[in-house]
């Protein structure tokens, strides 16, 4: 009787740790497709932060202020477009009025731009979310591959 339980203790602790980690690995290879641009047609431009958007985050007890950079560049079809960064950014990561970023769009909505260097967090956010979810799978794989197997 004392086997069996310890078998479905590590069955389920096997797929408790499986099925989350092949969620999270779908997850974080969306995140770094859509970092790296590998879907579509990829442009880079020079832009300026012409502006900031003042933004508060977390819970009420506990806030965080920071500011979106505001930044205006040229697309590759000659119209001038202007986005609000999707990283919030505090203290001195905050980027000056004026200053000169680089810029990456997708060629057919060059209004989903973003500053490179939010891309670089993202992509390396996204591949230690992938090394995590693929050590969690491992360790899931192997524990109902270890699991004590039932006398026939």
């Amino acid at each position: 009787m004392r086997s069996t339980s310890f078998r479905r203790f590590f069955g389920l602790l096997g797929w408790l740790l499986l099925v989350p980690g092949a969620l999270t690995a779908v997850a974080a290879s969306w995140l770094l497709a859509t970092s790296l641009h590998l879907v579509g047609d990829t442009r880079s431009a020079k832009g300026r932060v012409v502006a900031h958007e003042s933004v508060v985050t977390g819970s009420s007890s506990r806030q965080a202020h920071g500011k979106k950079s505001v930044v205006e560049f040229v697309a590759s079809d000659g119209r001038t477009v202007r986005f609000t960064d999707s990283l919030v950014r505090q203290l001195q990561a905050v980027h000056d009025v004026g200053d000169t970023v680089t810029v990456r769009y997708p060629a057919n909505s060059p209004s989903r731009a973003e500053i490179s260097s939010s891309n670089t967090l993202k992509i390396f956010l996204g591949a230690v979310w992938l090394l995590f979810s693929a050590v969690g799978m491992a360790a899931g794989w192997l524990l109902l591959r270890l699991r004590p197997r039932v006398p026939a």
